[in-house]
């Protein structure tokens, strides 16, 4: 890398850094335990292998498997500038070290894109728990559009008010939701595996199964492991973050990857003989619950702990995406009062507000769009989240190659990780156009292009005009 880029990339990333943040506070325990705590493994155990069943059928494991694997290939190239920079941003401040502003620009747009819809599809989880624990202690009204509302309503305004009191806070809860929601979804998940059995031969062979129906699959059980380099926006308030980032960042793929393979080979016959069940509204962790003779009781508590844990993943993606708001604001992408932090709490505040008041909006609309069928709007943020990291994906792929080159240290591992990490990712969502899902999720494709391009536009306008005032 040229000496002029290099500077240029330092100043960027300088300008990144949000002020007032706790410098040095997390440990190495903390970061790892609220990076797999915000992924809610009881919650993606839950999710998962429903969200993969729909369209890969037998090749339910298989698309977990290559969901895991891609996004860990991406991580090798994330974690090639974890462990040299210390920055606010995640990849959009990474990128500054690979790329001029243009990268900065497009990233920045895909990844506000997909933390708006991260926040928007978490809240939307909480609901449909919520919802179904009501149905099934009597309440008919649980998964009604104005209960499901009042739900989303509630839970970002807990989760916000828990990350504006700071990290300290946001891990406690976090990590103590996400702990006690894991044993019972276990639970649930072997003993299905042992009423139904797992019929080895037909997943095995995928028998059914289509290539086109595996990736679709994919791209909409991915949305549990997106995003999984978030963590990195919490580097300059972390101990030692050039190690314990990384590992924090690999933890999700790595961990919950393999996890949710298994999962999904285990759940999947009895998800398939719970079809009645889950046409009528349950969730699948309480069909799950039904199928193994658990007992309703067991259903219903499954409800409430999942939405209840559900909100570790909510106070997670407020805390990531708020440093990334607060990162984008102090690069002049965003309003200036968005990049300032609470003088007590010393949390990115009005980022907070921001970032929450952005993804529960958007939640809101689409259901309001869509009162007749308001699960299918769940399938289709989930699809456009994995469809908005593609692009900063890409870019961290290339950016990763582009700078190793620069150092004269690239090596076939992380030449050949990038490149078939890159690969993966484009083709989810390549596949989309080519072999579309059912409507409205088709869309889907489209919209993400058209969004992430409009919004691309306006930040490099914006950042050349930031640029031309200093």
């Amino acid at each position: 890398m040229s000496e002029h880029v290099g500077e240029d990339a330092q100043a960027s990333a300088n300008h990144h850094e949000v002020q007032g943040l706790d410098s040095g506070h997390l440990t190495r325990n903390q970061i790892v335990g609220l990076a797999l705590a915000s992924y809610i493994p009881a919650v993606g155990l839950a999710s998962v292998p429903v969200l993969l069943l729909g369209t890969a059928g037998n090749g339910s494991w298989l698309g977990a498997l290559i969901a895991a694997v891609a996004t860990a290939l991406v991580g090798v190239a994330i974690i090639t500038f974890a462990r040299r920079f210390v920055v606010t941003g995640s990849l959009y401040s990474y990128i500054a070290y690979a790329f001029g502003p243009w990268a900065r620009a497009l990233m920045g747009a895909g990844l506000l894109l997909g933390y708006i819809a991260q926040v928007g599809a978490i809240a939307f989880l909480v609901g449909l728990f919520g919802g179904s624990f009501l149905l099934s202690i009597g309440v008919s009204s649980g998964l009604d559009v104005g209960v499901q509302m009042v739900i989303y309503t509630i839970s970002v305004l807990i989760a916000a008010t828990i990350a504006y009191r700071g990290l300290d806070t946001s891990v406690r809860v976090a990590i103590g939701l996400a702990v006690i929601s894991v044993p019972l979804m276990l639970l649930i998940t072997v003993a299905v595996a042992l009423k139904t059995g797992v019929d080895l031969s037909s997943q095995l062979s995928v028998e059914g199964a289509t290539s086109s129906g595996i990736f679709q699959g994919v791209a909409a059980g991915a949305a549990f492991l997106v995003g999984f380099e978030s963590c990195a926006a919490l580097a300059a308030e972390t101990r030692d973050p050039k190690r314990s980032v990384p590992i924090a960042v690999m933890s999700i793929p790595v961990v919950l990857g393999i996890t949710y393979v298994l999962a999904t080979l285990l759940q999947v016959p009895g998800l398939t003989a719970a079809g009645d069940a889950l046409a009528a509204g349950t969730s699948p962790a309480a069909a799950l619950a039904g199928e193994a003779g658990l007992g309703t009781n067991v259903a219903k508590a499954t409800d409430l702990v999942l939405a209840v844990a559900t909100f570790a993943a909510l106070i997670g993606f407020v805390n990531f995406g708020s440093r990334f708001v607060a990162t984008l604001a102090a690069d002049g992408l965003l309003p200036r009062w968005s990049a300032r932090t609470h003088p007590r709490f010393q949390s990115p505040s009005n980022a907070i507000v921001l970032i929450s008041v952005l993804g529960l909006g958007a939640i809101l609309l689409l259901v309001a769009l869509n009162t007749d069928d308001i699960f299918s709007v769940y399938y289709s943020v989930a699809t456009i989240i994995v469809y908005f990291w593609v692009v900063p994906y890409l870019l961290i792929c290339a950016g990763a190659i582009k700078l190793l080159l620069g150092e004269r240290r690239l090596t076939p591992v992380v030449c050949v990780s990038a490149a078939v990490g890159a690969a993966a990712m484009g083709w989810l969502y390549v596949n989309g156009i080519v072999n579309p899902p059912a409507a409205p999720v088709d869309a889907m494709s489209w919209v993400a292009l058209i969004a992430v391009a409009a919004l691309f536009v306006v930040f490099l306008a914006l950042g050349v005009r930031a640029r031309n005032r200093r």
